[in-house]
């Protein structure tokens, strides 16, 4: 059975919506997702996009399925200049082990040499060993071991009191 890693097209919504849900069961979090397809679809296909993606689809019998997905978006730094995040990178489990990781991975370090961002970021769980261990044979650098970094967020009334403290116009 074929797999063909291509961009993201407004009709694979669906499917990476399913994936969005297979991550998050995985990552014991599903009760967290408040995507809706509607956003995702806006989000990344309409006026103003907000990430890009590419997807892993298995073609079989003239039918296809989204098994994988790598989505990914422009960050800056101020030392080094353009960058990209990769916010989700997953494989269903019954394909990885095929080389399907490493085509969506490289495909958005693809974009990112050519380009010319000097990095690619990205996160993982702390308790997720296998994907530690994958990044790290990829060449990835732990910067919570090597630099000491920590991820924080702001989310619902913490942002909500930041942002009061605004007053730009």
């Amino acid at each position: 059975m074929p797999i063909v890693v291509r961009e993201a097209l407004q009709t694979d919504c669906q499917g990476i919506m399913d994936l969005i849900m297979e991550l998050a069961v995985y990552e014991k979090m599903e009760d967290q997702v408040k995507m809706k397809i509607e956003t995702l679809q806006e989000d990344g296909f309409g006026n103003e996009k907000y990430f890009k993606c590419f997807v892993a689809e298995r073609l079989e019998n003239g039918a296809s399925k989204l098994i994988g997905y790598a989505l990914y978006y422009y960050i800056y730094s101020t030392w080094e200049g353009k960058c990209i995040y990769m916010e989700d990178f997953y494989v269903s489990p019954e394909y990885r082990g095929k080389g399907v990781g490493s085509r969506l991975m490289g495909s958005v370090c693809k974009i990112a040499v050519e380009k010319k961002c000097a990095r690619v970021h990205f996160a993982v769980l702390g308790w997720n060993k296998s994907s530690i261990d994958y990044y790290k044979r990829q060449g990835a650098i732990d910067l919570t071991e090597v630099e000491d970094w920590h991820l924080f967020r702001l989310t619902g009334s913490a942002l909500e009191k930041m942002a009061a403290k605004s007053d730009t116009v």
